[in-house]
């Protein structure tokens, strides 16, 4: 399902400016869309408007080629998966009856609803056997917020929408858990929407990105675009003076990968972002990285021009 903002508008007093002002978004089936920008933005305002948890004040949305302010919102909500920062499980169910709420409420069979829990406790990494009669207070963060997603992903909804889904969780985690969350997206193809204050979040995790100032839409684009081509002064100033090296790590070894030929260097998997590679190049030393499959078997080579090479290409000429 696609999901169109058309010129939506809220606002939440007549004297008070618009919190979203006159926002207009594509979002194609089975992309993932990133809303950035400064806190008071609007970002969250425009996800909650597409399940209706807050009703624009002026404009469309359309999910599925459908008005969703015709479609009772309740109804709107069961289709709609929905994963914030705060998890949002109920502490008095085990692990297994909050993924089964939605499934329950649409009156699934228990055997299905079984089957269900099973199959998602093993998609975000966890084992059922373990986890199913535990309680939330029992896990982790970082395991209460796969739950979470687990539980958003329980009636196998076309749509999600997740607001700060990992920003109460630790660097380290936090960085697993958007890996691990591509690649659920990359097997399951949901259409998503997902608020984040974090810009490395939003390059990593959006097939495009909007970024958003005072309630208006500024830029909506794929994120090597955004840093390669801002908008404008406030777009620049926000993507950092850093954008050159952010853009080092939306390209990976695999794309400047050269065959072997015999040299030392430290070992990186071709899914290795540049950015990481030219850090691991410069903290070595080293002239080389060697790019190695899941056998640690060498199947090829970068250096340093490679990597640079690649970002001198791709970047847009500068006006003379």
């Amino acid at each position: 399902m696609s999901i169109r903002l058309e010129h939506i508008s809220k606002r939440f007093g007549t004297s008070l400016p618009a919190a979203v002002d006159d926002v207009s978004i594509d979002m194609p089936e089975g992309t993932t869309t990133a809303l950035i920008g400064p806190s008071g933005c609007g970002k969250t305002t425009t996800l909650r408007m597409i399940n209706r948890l807050i009703e624009p004040t002026a404009g469309r949305i359309v999910v599925a080629g459908e008005d969703v302010t015709k479609v009772d919102p309740v109804e709107l909500r069961r289709r709609i998966g929905y994963v914030i920062q705060q998890v949002g499980l109920f502490p008095h169910m085990t692990i297994a009856d909050n993924i089964a709420t939605v499934p329950r409420l649409l009156g699934w069979p228990e055997a299905r609803i079984g089957s269900r829990i099973d199959e998602l406790l093993h998609l975000v990494g966890l084992d059922p056997a373990v986890v199913r009669g535990r309680y939330p207070r029992h896990l982790s963060g970082g395991q209460r917020q796969r739950i979470g997603v687990a539980r958003a992903l329980a009636a196998d909804p076309p749509v999600m929408l997740m607001d700060e889904p990992f920003g109460a969780i630790d660097p380290i985690t936090r960085s697993r858990l958007q890996d691990e969350f591509k690649e659920i997206l990359r097997r399951v193809r949901k259409t998503v929407a997902i608020v984040t204050h974090d810009l490395d979040e939003a390059l990593k995790m959006g097939d495009r990105v909007a970024i958003m100032k005072e309630g208006r839409l500024v830029q909506h684009d794929t994120p090597d675009a955004i840093l390669a081509r801002p908008a404008d002064a406030f777009v620049e100033s926000f993507v950092g003076a850093d954008r050159a090296l952010r853009r080092l790590g939306l390209a990976v070894l695999e794309d400047v990968m050269r065959p072997p030929a015999g040299a030392r260097g430290p070992r990186l998997a071709a899914n290795t972002s540049l950015r990481q590679a030219l850090s691991t190049l410069l903290a070595n030393d080293a002239a080389k990285v060697l790019i190695v499959d899941a056998a640690d078997r060498i199947i090829g080579e970068a250096s340093r021009d490679d990597i640079l090479d690649r970002h001198r290409r791709d970047s847009p000429e500068r006006p003379a």
